[in-house]
């Protein structure tokens, strides 16, 4: 079984949790958490630029910018280890493996542009350093990449899932860019953002190592239910940590969201607990460019009513439905490990 988790209470730092002010806390549990696999990371990283057949001088510059600034690679961690749960270690491992990061980085570096973002896990994003035109080119160049590793497969299934992936990807952005600065925003069009924008790729990853192992549909499609679980409650995880946590923590400027017009679950709770008045100058606040006196006084009302907190909690429920999925397996180490890395990330929040 894995170990028992609980829902964050406004009162944890009093009852003597560690605060999100301690990054390093934070980074350690999730190293640990990233041990069983940190051999095949490892070599990931060492192989991942040979998988990039960059002709040009600007390409070969922006991949190694973007695919050497370090990171998790929460979404490679979790494909090794839905791996090792299956027991796969065939030739495709560390092509599929690229694959779920080059997939994640070339939606990062089209992201960057949309956004205008400068900064990155604390590093120059590559937009500011080659321009947009050169970010968005190697980003198609990465993306097209993945697809030739996928098609190497020779499993249409595997395909399908990163094709979709990326589809909605693209129309989760689309979806965000729709919706900036909406005083109204709802629920469930949030919750749709964060399902195609960042579920839908951690679904992929788990699924596809199932469907490289082989197994009977039932074991991938609750490899993919996992994975779909786990995207969902680490970002809403992002989402909380951006009114509370730490820009070393975040890996990019906190209290970022709002001035880039994105209303996040710990604002949209706003709706449900604050006054009249109080949601009537939200509204107000959210009509055009948010600047920072702004910000500080929605992350004010985001404090006094505990939403980040709150919102942590709603990840806290899909990290369980996660777990319902991963315990139709038996028990095992590797399956420990997957219980163990989902937990961590949840609790990059204490």
């Amino acid at each position: 079984m894995s170990p028992s988790i609980h829902p964050l209470r406004s009162n944890s730092k009093a009852a003597g949790q560690t605060s999100v002010d301690t990054p390093d806390f934070a980074k350690a549990m999730i190293e640990q958490a990233l041990a069983p696999v940190t051999a095949d990371l490892s070599e990931l990283s060492q192989r991942i630029m040979s998988y990039v057949p960059a002709k040009t001088r600007s390409a070969r510059a922006v991949s190694a910018h973007v695919l050497g600034s370090g990171g998790k690679r929460i979404r490679p961690a979790l494909f090794f280890l839905s791996c090792r749960l299956l027991d796969y270690s065939g030739e495709h491992l560390y092509p599929i493996a690229a694959v779920t990061e080059f997939v994640h980085t070339a939606s990062l570096l089209h992201d960057d542009v949309v956004d205008s973002s400068s900064l990155r896990r604390g590093k120059p994003t590559a937009n500011s350093i080659y321009g947009d035109a050169t970010s968005v080119l190697v980003g198609d160049l990465i993306y097209s990449t993945a697809s030739e590793l996928m098609a190497a497969t020779g499993n249409m299934e595997i395909v399908r899932t990163f094709a979709r992936a990326i589809r909605l990807m693209s129309d989760g952005e689309l979806l965000q860019l729709e919706n900036l600065f909406n005083p109204l925003m709802d629920e469930s069009i949030y919750l749709r953002i964060l399902e195609y924008k960042t579920a839908t790729l951690i679904e992929a990853a788990c699924k596809s190592a199932g469907l490289l192992a082989g197994v009977p549909r039932d074991r991938w499609e609750a490899l993919g239910r996992f994975g779909h679980e786990v995207g969902m409650a680490f970002q809403l995880i992002d989402d909380a940590l951006d009114y509370t946590g730490s820009a070393e923590l975040v890996g990019k400027s906190t209290l970022s969201d709002l001035p880039e017009g994105k209303v996040t679950l710990p604002v949209i709770m706003l709706k449900d607990v604050a006054t009249t008045q109080e949601q009537e100058r939200l509204a107000e606040l959210l009509r055009g460019q948010v600047d920072a006196s702004a910000t500080r006084e929605v992350a004010g009302l985001v404090d006094k009513y505990n939403t980040a907190e709150r919102t942590v909690e709603r990840a806290h429920g899909y990290t369980m439905r996660a777990m319902e999925a991963l315990h139709s397996f038996p028990p095992s180490t590797a399956r420990g490990h997957l219980e163990n890395l989902a937990n961590k990330l949840l609790f990059r929040f204490t």
